[in-house]
């Protein structure tokens, strides 16, 4: 809990929540230990924090749309830092060679256990690849809770849909019912 998205949502939540919350997650770390693979682990903290939440809300009678935005609420904050960053970054001439190295193998590598992506090219313009598999799906498949993917689909969008000179378009996603997540960055900055 403390390496996820919600460590500072758990320093404001009430004693009772946060203790329930905590038991969750151990349940799901238990349970899911097929998914437990340390490159996995800073997703799963995010996904295991986010269910447990989901579920202690609905059960406590939070709306499931009042919870998903707090969720989502949640994560933006925390990854404001990183959203800023990464507009900076993408402002730095000659970056976008970089980030069409860089993001696919992050994609195809670092993402681990859980995940299937596959590199396109599409051309020097475009850095794309499309995702399979993802463990998001997977999760919240297992325990009962889809609707609870497209809260972290909606933070690729927070995070890269203000990118200057970079456009981050994604038509589908697994999450969301499509065959494959289509991850496209083009830099716009270049003409061919």
């Amino acid at each position: 809990m403390a390496s996820s998205r919600f460590q500072r949502y758990f320093m404001r939540c009430p004693e009772a929540k946060r203790a329930a919350v905590e038991r969750r997650v151990g349940k799901l770390v238990e349970a899911e230990r097929d998914l437990c693979h340390p490159i996995s682990y800073p997703h799963l903290c995010n996904l295991f924090c986010a269910l447990a939440i989901y579920e202690y809300d609905t059960a406590h009678g939070v709306s499931p749309e009042a919870s998903q935005r707090e969720i989502v609420a949640t994560m933006e904050q925390f990854l404001a830092p990183r959203r800023r960053l990464f507009q900076r970054l993408s402002q730095v001439p000659g970056v976008f060679p970089l980030l069409r190295k860089f993001i696919p193998k992050m994609m195809m590598k670092g993402n681990g256990y859980g995940w299937d992506s596959v590199e396109l090219d599409l051309g020097p313009r475009f850095c794309a690849f499309d995702t399979r598999q993802c463990i998001f799906a997977t999760l919240f498949a297992r325990h009962g809770a889809p609707e609870l993917g497209p809260c972290f689909c909606r933070i690729d969008d927070y995070l890269y849909a203000s990118l200057p000179g970079i456009r981050f378009t994604r038509t589908g996603t697994l999450c969301r019912g499509d065959s494959c997540c289509d991850f496209r960055f083009e830099n716009i900055n270049i003409k061919i």
